[in-house]
């Protein structure tokens, strides 16, 4: 996602949240151990030389007395919906991100009128719980994206707006960047992310690769990170870097582990991917993107759709140092009855084309039909450009113009004719019906003639009169009329003293 302007965005960091989940406080001797290493720990096993991050044998060298406890991470997820409970009186913003809850600070501070008010309602839910759960500590962090608020949180600043750039290029690298990236800068003796963020796209492309530049991208504030659920799953993008002589097969199979894990997380929180950024990075720094609308495809939809972009996008066969995967916008599923026939996957099928024609030719160039309002069947169906979600409507259901007076009612035909043809129907002795008046007929209809084919009426529904403006000289009147023969269900319509065919049910 393009930070194009930026979103003050506020962060609550909650440290000591699995002390909390193993129910220690601060004068127990436990700590919390999680894959042999020391997770938290309490304030007397502190005193007693046992930090974050050291082995459990090493702390039990230095503590014998010491107490381990494994991460209930079950636990930890219900003590943070409960947190989350406690700041949605504030605003129903908040989303948990990982163990940190999260919300936009532009509807909170609309509310309390000013950020400083909203701020000070927020501190005020931190407070409490301190005063409630000692072991707990709440701290804050604002900027202007959600990768430099979570940067701030745990150093409690409330950066100023439009200084969250100049905040997170004043740490060092290796307080804010993964620690082998950290080690690469500091070869080249870039020390501060200052120095790094000034850095040329197409410099940090060829000398760090595809990770780098996103983290490039991060620091310079032009991308920001995504809210999820789970802690996992906290992926802005699903990035695979080139090695010599990997195709783009091998690329996409490197990426489809962590690609997996995204949507599988998104699915459980009840979310699907309908757009992403398909990206391609070449040695000389080049960037090659494409936004593909997904209407929610699996895994194996986007690794066709990223090879196929591959295949179509570089006239010059540069080698690829990384391809990646970045989502731009999640939605709610949308419930699809499954069939025998596998209509989901012609759907799908369908959506795929439409967006590669729209990729090559625009979005407005792709019309796809639709219903609109109108009497006719002809004036309700239209052609318009292809956003990229199906069904489409042309008239909103909430618009009260829709539906008009006089259109038809119960289920549209599935095939409708452009060119109306015209067509005779008779009744046993072969004399022509007629509507007469509102919509009384003269005979009831027994044959529907439609070229050289004679059809037997067995059922008919009807007539429907339409007046269109009645109250001019040139008005317009014709009737419907629908018929049940052994072809199938007919709509006809009388006008001008002739029947036509203008639709069928299938």
């Amino acid at each position: 996602m393009i930070l194009v302007n930026p979103r003050r965005t506020v962060v609550v960091n909650f440290d000591g949240l699995s002390l909390l989940a193993v129910e220690a406080v601060h004068d127990d001797r436990i700590a919390v151990v999680h894959r042999d290493r020391i997770l938290a720990a309490t304030r007397v096993t502190e005193q007693h030389g046992v930090t974050v991050g050291m082995r459990s044998a090493e702390a039990r060298a230095r503590f014998p007395d010491l107490e381990l406890r494994e991460r209930d991470g079950y636990r930890e997820e219900q003590w943070l919906s409960r947190l989350q409970r406690m700041f949605d009186d504030v605003s129903p913003h908040f989303r948990r991100n990982g163990h940190t809850l999260t919300a936009p600070l532009g509807p909170i501070t609309r509310y309390f009128t000013t950020e400083t008010r909203a701020l000070a309602a927020i501190d005020a839910i931190g407070v409490s719980l301190v005063q409630t759960y000692p072991q707990l500590t709440v701290e804050l962090g604002v900027a202007d994206s959600l990768f430099a608020a979570s940067v701030a949180a745990p150093l409690g600043r409330r950066v100023p707006s439009g200084e969250s750039a100049q905040f997170v290029g004043g740490l060092s690298v290796g307080t804010l960047l993964p620690s082998p990236m950290a080690v690469l800068l500091r070869e080249v003796g870039l020390e501060r992310v200052l120095d790094f963020q000034n850095l040329e796209p197409a410099v940090v492309a060829a000398r760090f690769g595809g990770v780098g530049l996103h983290w490039h991208r991060l620091c310079r504030l032009e991308v920001d990170l995504s809210v999820v659920d789970d802690a996992s799953a906290e992926i802005a993008m699903c990035t695979a870097a080139a090695f010599d002589g990997d195709t783009i097969e091998q690329l996409s199979f490197r990426l489809m582990r962590s690609l997996e894990d995204l949507l599988s997380v998104a699915e459980e929180g009840g979310l699907v991917l309908v757009k992403a950024c398909l990206t391609l990075v070449t040695t000389t720094g080049e960037l090659t993107k494409v936004v593909e609308m997904l209407d929610g495809v699996g895994t194996m939809g986007l690794i066709a759709r990223l090879r196929w972009f591959e295949e179509v996008s570089r006239p010059r066969r540069d080698p690829l140092i990384e391809v990646r995967i970045e989502p731009m916008q999640w939605s709610s599923p949308r419930r699809r009855q499954l069939t025998f026939d596998r209509q989901e996957l012609k759907e799908s099928a369908v959506l795929a084309t439409l967006a590669r024609l729209a990729t090559f030719y625009g979005d407005d160039r792709v019309l796809v039909p639709t219903m609109q309002g109108g009497r006719s069947l002809r004036e309700r169906g239209t052609w318009i450009p292809w956003s990229g979600r199906w069904p489409l409507s042309g008239v909103s259901a909430d618009d009260p113009r829709a539906p008009w007076p006089g259109h038809l009612p119960g289920a549209t035909p599935s095939l409708v004719y452009r060119y109306p043809q015209e067509v005779q129907l008779l009744d046993t002795t072969d004399t022509p019906v007629e509507v007469v008046g509102d919509g009384v007929m003269t005979q009831e209809p027994a044959f529907l003639v439609i070229g050289r084919n004679r059809l037997a009426v067995s059922s008919f529904f009807g007539p429907w009169v339409v007046i269109e403006r009645w109250w001019e000289r040139r008005r317009r009147r014709y009737v419907r009329l629908m018929v049940i023969t052994p072809q199938g269900t007919k709509l006809i319509v009388r006008e001008s003293r002739r029947w036509w065919l203008e639709g069928a049910f299938a």
